[in-house]
């Protein structure tokens, strides 16, 4: 019976929370979020018996786009890297945390805290592993808006929805009696502080931030706030910290394993709210985020506020024409590539300086935001926001600028708003390129400044160089054209690597040549435009590959082209050869011409060596429209989409990066892709869906929609033309033709 009583108290709020939502196009049912969260079921995971990973290592987050803060159920409960806050198949809850993880990645939450209902007893069970318990999802109703858990033990239910920078919970137990509500502060370090406030309603604290990679251990300068403000009076309150509990006190820091408890009195059926505001600046700003975002009680219009902000921006691309499968992959990718970069900066604007917070900064007419994956998300995932969210995208490059004008330097992959030299390349020169070829508005010639210094300098003061500033082996690079094999790359979380190294620094030289051009720079953009040749010089003719070379010119023996080689970042030979976006006509003749180039190419997908879950190898697919093979490219594309996503939580191949892995399915099954970020090109494949409308914002393109069309029934086969307005061409675009508004025709 009691059983019965729960299961329909569960379906009355879940029903009750569903139709607060609006009869219109509503493209949050397609949203799963469990895609991602579990191991990898995709093809070429479960054919591979290395030592791959093969996680998606995303979470399911109630957020808005971009938030400063998701909100997740929580199985792990530590800030330690590589450790998402959630697994799926972990069959027990700890609570419902508020993460700063990057969703899909391998690095570190930080600045967390964590929430759980519960009841207070004799055997109080209050720190995570202790207190972990069974739950009830229903995927079917929760979605980036709102997510509800029913947690059979002590009877109760936890719903949540959220704005950009605060959560709001709602709690409801059958049996209310102690009713108690526990939070954690998840510092990993037994740092923290967390303190009630009785008469405001409120428990609030911080959690210090340590950065990894580069000043690995060292504190970020800043923490992660909050303030929870409750609906309700407390009854009871205690502290805890080193495994022990502290009934009746009200503040408490630097204990391991540190937080608070409040208890409540509240009637049978009674229900009771919680809000809680975030922010990397203050405890007071963290109060003004909630206070301005949430400033009611009113827990259903703030979910129907974020249902609407959520269907908005996903139906900036509309499909039609596909199955329930597809529309499923198709939004839920889209969801993954609107969660990052984080926005940063508080209400008033306010956030803590890039590389230390020793000041607080104040960002002027636009928002600040960090966690910036560059290494993975400068191939897709920025060029897809570009489309669906341009005035989120303008933000985020005048964030990379002005973390360079506060640090000194560009950075090369800014995380916890502090420099780390996480990856290789020098992708915030290759976003900031493509923002400047797509006719974005920021100041170009601060950035040239910055991005110029990245490409000719190396730090003087050798403490700014390990602490993450400048290119990594620079300037051995410029010493001998490429970097050899006796340089061990040191100061760098990826030492040696480089082969990849070379090419991805001929590919960031070419787009930094791009703005030195429109600047009028010709001396620089010559130099650089030679420079970004220098890929042909880690490619051994006699082994046809790229290869490790040592500084006398020698390549070395050390070579299996399928093999992890340590001169390659995550992949092999093989995979980085055709790491040529900006110059493949020149990769062709180091091949000896077309021919050649494409039999290596198609034997490399007919011989199932192409690997699609890690990013080096995402244009691939791609450079069949090179040689003329656009019915190859399609049929590629579309086994990959087929074979290499799924729905389901073992949906996605490999670590989904900030967002990358699902760009790539968005573009892939629109029907183009940005082999070169800078260049304006998009190559064509062919759209997996009867119709692709993208609803473009008249702010930043002059034309209402561009719209992709494909002969009803044949989508997932090839089409052997396409036309453009009504005018046959070839298997590329440019970003004007989207900008101006069109459409494109694929006939079979």
């Amino acid at each position: 019976m009691k059983i019965t009583r729960i299961l329909a108290l569960f379906l009355a709020l879940i029903i009750q929370a569903s139709c607060t939502q609006k009869e219109e196009k509503n493209y949050l049912q397609y949203v799963d979020l469990l895609i991602g969260t579990g191991p990898a079921t995709t093809e070429s995971a479960t054919k591979d018996t290395g030592t791959r990973e093969h996680y998606g290592q995303t979470i399911p987050a109630v957020t808005a786009p971009f938030g400063m803060t998701q909100w997740t159920p929580q199985t792990h409960n530590t800030e330690t890297k590589c450790i998402a806050p959630f697994y799926w198949g972990t069959p027990a809850l700890q609570g419902f945390r508020a993460t700063h993880w990057t969703s899909g990645s391998c690095v570190q939450d930080y600045g967390s805290f964590t929430v759980f209902p519960t009841v207070t007893s004799q055997d109080f069970r209050f720190l995570p592993t202790q207190r972990k318990t069974l739950y009830i999802y229903d995927a079917e109703k929760s979605s980036p808006s709102y997510y509800a858990a029913l947690l059979p033990e002590n009877n109760i239910m936890t719903e949540i929805t959220a704005t950009q920078r605060a959560g709001f919970f709602r709690f409801s137990w059958l049996e209310p009696e102690n009713a108690t509500v526990i939070i954690d502060v998840n510092s990993d370090e037994g740092e923290g502080y967390i303190k009630i406030d009785a008469e405001k309603g409120e428990v609030y604290g911080y959690n210090p931030v340590h950065r990894i990679y580069n000043g690995n251990g060292k504190p970020a300068g800043f923490s992660g706030y909050f303030v929870a403000r409750f609906d309700k009076p407390f009854t009871k309150t205690g502290t805890f910290g080193n495994n022990e509990l502290f009934h009746g006190t009200n503040e408490l820091q630097n204990n391991n394993y540190l937080g608070a408890y409040v208890t409540f009195n509240l009637a049978e059926g009674e229900a009771l709210k919680m809000k809680m505001g975030t922010s990397f600046t203050s405890i007071e700003n963290a109060r003004a985020n909630m206070e301005k975002e949430i400033p009611h009680w009113d827990f259903d219009k703030t979910k129907s506020d974020l249902e609407n902000t959520w269907n908005t921006i996903l139906g900036r691309i509309d499909v039609e024409g596909g199955s329930e499968d597809d529309f499923t992959k198709f939004y839920t990718a889209m969801y993954h590539s609107l969660i990052h970069p984080r926005l940063f900066s508080d209400v008033n604007g306010e956030y803590p300086e890039f590389a230390g917070g020793k000041t607080i900064q104040k960002a002027n007419g636009f928002d600040y935001y960090c966690d910036f994956s560059n290494w993975d998300i400068f191939r897709a995932q920025m060029p897809l926001l570009s489309l669906v969210a341009p005035e989120q995208y303008e933000h985020m490059v005048k964030s990379l600028i002005v973390k360079a004008e506060q640090g000194g330097w560009l950075p090369i992959f800014p995380m916890w708003n502090s420099y780390t030299s996480a990856m290789i390349g020098d992708h915030s020169t290759a976003i900031i390129a493509d923002a400047l070829a797509k006719g974005f508005n920021f100041d170009t010639e601060k950035a040239y400044q910055y991005m110029r210094k990245n490409a000719f300098e190396t730090p003087e003061d050798l403490d700014e160089y390990i602490d993450g500033k400048g290119r990594r082996a620079l300037e051995s690079y410029l010493q001998f054209g490429y970097i050899p094999i006796e340089d061990e790359v040191p100061h760098a979380f990826h030492r040696r690597e480089q082969v990849s190294r070379t090419l991805e620094y001929a590919y960031n030289d070419w787009a930094v040549a791009q703005v030195a051009q429109k600047l009028g720079e010709t001396d620089d953009y010559n130099e650089l435009m030679a420079r970004s040749l220098n890929y042909a010089n880690v490619f051994d003719p006699d082994k046809g590959w790229v290869c490790g070379r040592y500084g006398d010119g020698t390549f070395t023996d050390e070579f299996d082209a399928n093999g992890d080689m340590f001169y390659i970042t995550e992949g092999t030979p093989k995979h980085y050869t055709w790491y040529v976006p900006h110059d493949v006509e020149g990769l062709m003749d180091l091949m000896g011409g077309e021919e050649p180039f494409a039999q290596k190419l198609n034997a490399l997908i007919d011989n199932k060596e192409y690997w699609h879950g890690n990013e080096p190898s995402h244009q691939i697919p791609y450079l069949f429209n090179y040689v003329g093979q656009w019915q190859k490219t399609q049929e590629t594309v579309k086994h990959v989409l087929q074979t290499e996503y799924g729905t389901g939580p073992g949906g996605i191949s490999g670590n989904d990066d900030a967002g990358q892995m699902s760009a790539w399915y968005v573009f892939g099954a629109a029907g183009f892709y940005p082999v070169c970020p800078g260049s304006k090109e998009y190559q064509l494949s062919s759209p997996t869906f009867e119709k692709v409308t993208f609803n473009l914002d008249k702010k930043y393109y002059s034309g209402k929609s561009f719209v992709l069309e494909a002969t009803p029934g044949n989508q997932h086969s090839a089409f052997s033309s396409v036309k453009l307005n009504g005018k046959e061409i070839e298997a590329v675009i440019n970003h004007d033709d989207l900008k101006k508004g069109g459409k494109l025709e694929f006939v079979k």
